[in-house]
């Protein structure tokens, strides 16, 4: 009977571990929801941090739709958002330390589409996510 108590009591622990676990560049970051502009653009931020890191890591879209995404660089090192999977056109968006910048893209078909940060070594040190579209 506990056992079956604990099974049924897990789920609801489960997102307040989550929302209390401290944010690594490995462990996914779902964050900033996603807007729509009165054109239909998807509009979302994107932070990039000097910890190799970005906020959010997940992101989900709806497919067919422009994602007007900025990405706030909140570190002091140059940073870029780099998306060549599931778009017509690579997709990079560079901003130095203190800076943001945009940029409008569509992903046509859904699926779950790798992005990193393509300034030297920082893919490697952990500064990539996923957006997936819908």
């Amino acid at each position: 009977m506990a056992r079956l108590l604990s099974l049924a009591i897990l789920p609801l622990t489960l997102p307040i571990t989550a929302a209390c676990s401290s944010a690594s560049a490995s462990a996914p970051v779902v964050g900033t929801p996603v807007t729509t502009t009165s054109a239909g653009a998807q509009q979302l931020t994107l932070h990039a941090f000097d910890a190799m890191r970005f906020e959010p890591n997940v992101i989900t879209v709806r497919a067919g739709q422009p994602v007007e995404l900025t990405l706030t660089n909140d570190g002091s090192s140059d940073h870029d958002f780099a998306l060549s999977e599931g778009v017509g056109e690579p997709v990079k968006v560079v901003v130095r330390g203190g800076q943001s910048a945009t940029a409008t893209f569509t992903l046509d078909q859904p699926g779950t589409y790798n992005f990193t940060c393509s300034q030297f070594g920082h893919a490697g040190a952990g500064m990539r996510g996923t957006i997936t579209a819908q």
